[in-house]
């Protein structure tokens, strides 16, 4: 069986298990039982066209990745339906579904290349991929900003993305207060913005997939990682007391770990930067998402 194939079966088979935050699996030890296959078959998937957005640098190190830039990574990710597209359902949807994943560079599926520079590669490739395998109409649409945080620009940002003339959403996912953390925003602050994206949305008639801050592993901020989890604690409250068919929170942090992997779990997953994912732990990212986005809407 593929290698991601056999990630998809232990992690994408249950999704309600990424919404309880009372279970104690050993998620490292699961990743590991499932990277002892050999590499994965290599898999075709349409990149998004990106061109128009790319930013080059005279060098790697003039632009650290934490930095505010007018780089947007933005993309229609869903292919032209006809008659040759296969599915594995029959059924056909009495309307297409329109998703936004909006953040920041972990939305934007940002990658580091061999030359230093920065690549993408998107969670929404597989999220797109995998309601396209299930036979139904969805748009996905990626929205991400490398280096922008929540208390700067998100709320305009998103402002605008809800209110495009002819545009509806019937899902956004909000992943972003990594690079808050990382510049040295408060907890509450970080909190405050995240709510008040939540509250664009509400407004809008989407609903909302709220993703924790993942872990990160980087000498300079390791000493802010509390302000993640407090941010993390925050939001596991606000879930608590919020309708569910408004808004569901993915424990990302937890149901893909950083710290608790092994070396070899962690070079397949995790770039060597310490904050950003592989493509194939951004392909994992996807199946969860995916998951819980089957699972919680309506797709008829």
């Amino acid at each position: 069986m593929p290698f991601l194939s056999k990630l998809k079966s232990v992690f994408c088979c249950n999704s309600n298990k990424y919404i309880l935050d009372d279970d104690d699996d050993d998620v490292a030890s699961i990743i590991e039982r499932s990277s002892e296959s050999q590499q994965e078959e290599e898999e075709v998937s349409e990149k998004p066209l990106l061109s128009e957005f790319e930013s080059k640098f005279d060098s790697p190190t003039t632009r650290p990745f934490y930095q505010t830039n007018q780089v947007i990574v933005k993309s229609v990710l869903r292919k032209k339906r006809n008659a040759s597209v296969s599915s594995t359902k029959s059924y056909s949807p009495r309307r297409r579904y329109n998703i936004l994943l909006f953040g920041d560079n972990l939305t934007a599926g940002w990658v580091k290349n061999e030359d230093g520079y920065g690549t993408y590669h998107p969670y929404g490739l597989r999220v797109q991929k995998r309601f396209e395998e299930e036979g139904l109409d969805v748009e996905v649409t990626v929205s991400g900003v490398p280096g922008e945080c929540v208390v700067q620009s998100m709320e305009e940002r998103l402002k605008h993305e809800l209110e495009q003339p002819g545009k509806w959403y019937d899902w956004v996912v909000i992943l972003g207060g990594t690079n808050d953390v990382i510049n040295g925003y408060s907890a509450w602050d970080i909190y405050d913005g995240l709510k008040k994206l939540y509250a664009l949305c509400s407004k809008h008639g989407a609903r909302i997939l709220g993703v924790t801050i993942p872990e990160f592993d980087w000498d300079l901020v390791n000493h802010l990682d509390y302000q993640r989890r407090i941010v993390n604690e925050h939001l596991n409250v606000y879930n608590n007391s919020t309708t569910r068919n408004a808004f569901t929170l993915f424990l990302l942090d937890k149901f893909f770990p950083m710290q608790s992997l092994t070396t070899e779990q962690r070079r397949i997953f995790w770039d060597y930067d310490g904050v950003h994912p592989t493509e194939d732990g951004y392909d994992l990212m996807g199946d969860m998402i995916f998951d819980l986005l089957l699972k919680e809407g309506s797709w008829d």
